[in-house]
């Protein structure tokens, strides 16, 4: 039990018993509350530091985009490691009497006890720089990222909205080029109903973002047939061999994983030399250009449109974020006649508060240049369904970790800071 002083008393109800076994019970009650107090130092610590690291890479992204604002250039730092030792300490001591009268049929054994966790982090930083880390920075992202984000069920118009530059349009006499920014118009109000009308297709299921596929086949002149070995070590390269007729050859086949395609049609239903003339066509321009291709005569074909979504680094996405606080900041847009139903078109793909002290709902904040950028958080009367601006946030935060934060062969300084 325990008394006012908060140390406990051990009561010998049975006088029969040694003290020395109550002593025993003692400490192997002291053991047992040391081994339960490591793993729960450990947990608190392991969760705390994820908070830490998770917060600390949200305002790296809003004091980049906050420099980018003021046009500053924009720097990360990374947290490659963490490495925390523990030390657990318990210390007692033994106060009272013990009575062994004729009168007495116990004896009190107060015992005094404290404990002590030592925790001692080591924080290994690493400055983003260099050559490499720049390239990947500037370098305009690839259908790739596009894949991946499209595949994670964020709305299609707002991943478009952040990462695109523009639309490569085909005309009649020669491509026309609508850019994603809010200060061209015209360009801007065409760029986001093409949006618009992509979002509302993939909502409703009508829409495909997949990569061609086809088969590519190599006539293969064989003096005798094929052995086991040689179907295996074929299947094992990715090619399949198909049966040869005594007028024919044996043909080497290979399944092509080609370029990205968004479209109003499954690929599946063309014939392989159409899919394959399809995929040579796309080859001819770099991987930043993301093939659209809306026909005629399938779902949404009222409002046509074949050409390239032009993808921007992931540098240029934080200027476009910064700008549009509040020089170049986007509006709200109609979608089109022919657009279907649209689920939501908010007129700020991602909207930064700019202002001249903290708020007081802010989820993250920074400040920088005597002015504050936050993101609100997001309000609880809105339901459990996330909102748009943190959605978006998330997107931002995926491109920060595909883009810049890979630091496994870093050959820049690391920075060690224990905790003193």
């Amino acid at each position: 039990m325990w008394n006012q002083d908060g140390a406990i008393i051990l009561r010998r109800s049975n006088p029969s018993r040694p003290i020395h076994l109550t002593l025993t019970l003692a400490s192997a009650c002291l053991l047992l509350l040391t081994g339960c107090l490591s793993p729960i130092a450990m947990h608190r610590a392991v969760i705390e530091y994820d908070r830490t690291v998770h917060r600390v890479e949200a305002e790296l992204l809003l004091l980049n985009i906050a420099r980018a604002r003021h046009y500053r250039p924009v720097h990360f730092t990374a947290v490659s490691s963490v490495a925390a030792t523990f030390d657990f300490r318990v210390s007692a001591g033994v106060l009272g009497r013990i009575s062994r009268g004729p009168l007495s049929d116990d004896s009190l054994v107060d015992l005094n006890y404290g404990t002590e966790v030592a925790e001692n982090p080591t924080v290994t930083i690493v400055p983003v720089s260099g050559e490499e880390f720049t390239k990947r920075i500037l370098r305009p992202l690839d259908e790739s990222h596009l894949n991946f984000l499209a595949r994670q069920g964020f709305d299609l118009s707002m991943v478009l909205r952040l990462l695109g530059r523009g639309i490569l349009i085909d005309g009649e006499e020669a491509p026309v080029v609508v850019l994603n920014t809010p200060l061209r118009r015209e360009e801007y109000t065409e760029f986001r109903r093409r949006l618009l009308h992509l979002a509302a297709l993939d909502f409703q299921k009508r829409l495909y973002i997949a990569p061609i596929i086809y088969e590519e086949a190599f006539p293969v002149s064989l003096e005798k047939g094929l052995t086991p070995a040689e179907v295996v070590a074929a299947i094992d390269r990715g090619y399949r061999w198909s049966a040869s007729t005594d007028d024919q050859p044996a043909i080497l086949i290979r399944r092509v994983t080609g370029r990205l395609a968004i479209t109003n049609y499954d690929l599946k239903r063309l014939d392989n030399d159409e899919r394959k003339r399809l995929n040579v066509e796309i080859e001819r321009l770099p991987p930043d250009h993301v093939f659209v291709d809306i026909r005629p005569g399938f779902p949404g074909g009222e409002y046509p449109l074949k050409g390239f979504i032009l993808l921007r680094s992931f540098n240029a996405i934080i200027s476009f974020v910064a700008r549009g606080i509040a020089e170049d900041a986007g509006y709200h847009v109609d979608p089109d006649p022919r657009t279907g139903p649209v689920q939501r078109n908010p007129a700020h793909v991602l909207e930064i508060e700019e202002s001249s002290r903290p708020l007081n709902d802010a989820e993250f904040d920074v400040e920088f240049e005597g002015k504050y950028y936050s993101i609100r958080k997001f309000p609880i009367s809105e339901g459990m369904v996330p909102s748009w601006n943190q959605e978006a946030f998330a997107v931002l935060a995926n491109l920060y970790q595909m883009t810049v934060t890979d630091v496994s062969n870093v050959k820049t300084p690391i920075i060690s800071i224990p905790k003193g």
